[in-house]
């Protein structure tokens, strides 16, 4: 798929190929198996990066305190990261918290990258400068867009969605998950939402996807999955690119292409949810100042203070 968010993603990833070519990567040096990046998931804003570094060490991870509700005094500080797909969950977060005193929240997804393919961008060298720069409490990642494919790995071709892909792409996610805990933050990692039958995804590759996120996920201390594959369906189970907001109107909340969220209410909904997941897993309440189009999704106790608020 040639994103409408990067009409120069091929471009770029050639220029990027030929100008790195031969540096290690993490992840001993994997490299995408005939993948064919004009049809890569893009950036929205059309940035283009290159990082590099190396693998991690696995060092022991520390048990990590429990989040404080935050406030003016004592802000949480939230870091989201991703591809394309996590530049929308972002724009969403920045509707509904980006202004709050009592939370700082800083987004750094970068279209048309992943954890598969870290010539082009090495999301563990990056991740690690975001941590020291930023020192969250709380990593909200949303990847995927990009992975769903097979790659090279020291001359061995791992075919995508077979037991040595589930393994070596698990592995990356755990380095994530333990470098951000290394560093103190918690993390809450968010499934790929279902796609429309003719988009370029295969929701069967995304379901594949999920299922290594929730695994890690669970495998991990101080980490939440937090699913979003049925957000945007129909009753029935079926995808839907309109939904009725909490005011019973109907708002366009995927783009045309079926994969990515639509601006304003896609990006509030997707983004009201993971707050939502927030809430039943941390315990915290990041709770929108304004009432939203998606306020029937915010735990009760958010309602109630609006409530009292317009009193």
């Amino acid at each position: 798929m040639q994103s409408r968010r990067s009409p120069f993603a091929l471009i770029g990833m050639l220029l990027s190929v030929l100008a790195f070519a031969g540096c290690g990567t993490a992840f001993g040096a994997a490299q995408p198996h005939h993948a064919h990046k004009s049809g890569q998931v893009g950036s929205r804003a059309s940035r283009r990066r290159r990082r590099d570094g190396s693998r991690g060490t696995k060092a022991p991870t520390p048990a990590l305190p429990p989040l404080s509700e935050p406030t003016a005094q004592k802000p949480l500080t939230v870091l989201v990261v991703g591809d394309s797909l996590g530049e929308d969950l972002g724009m969403g977060l920045r509707d509904l918290i980006g202004a709050q005193p009592d939370v700082r929240l800083y987004t750094d997804a970068v279209g048309s990258t992943g954890l598969v393919d870290t010539a082009y961008y090495n999301w563990p060298a990056a991740l690690a400068n975001e941590l020291r720069r930023y020192r969250p409490d709380l990593v909200v990642a949303l990847f995927g867009g990009n992975d769903a494919l097979s790659f090279d790995q020291g001359g061995t071709y791992v075919p995508f969605g077979s037991t040595l892909w589930r393994e070596d792409y698990g592995g990356r996610v755990a380095a994530m998950l333990r470098e951000s805990r290394q560093a103190g933050a918690r993390v809450v990692w968010v499934g790929l939402p279902m796609m429309a039958p003719a988009s370029v995804l295969s929701n069967r590759s995304m379901e594949e996807l999920n299922a290594v996120y929730a695994a890690e996920a669970a495998a991990n201390r101080g980490v939440a999955y937090v699913s979003t594959w049925s957000l945007f369906t129909t009753p029935q189970g079926q995808y839907a690119a309109d939904l009725r907001d909490s005011a019973g109107q109907i708002e366009v909340v995927r783009d045309p292409d079926g994969v990515h969220i639509a601006p304003g209410a896609g990006t509030d909904l997707i983004a009201t949810a993971v707050l939502a997941g927030i809430d039943a897993a941390e315990g915290i309440r990041l709770c929108p100042r304004t009432a939203g189009m998606w306020q029937g999704l915010l735990p009760k106790e958010c309602l109630a203070a609006k409530t009292a608020a317009a009193n």
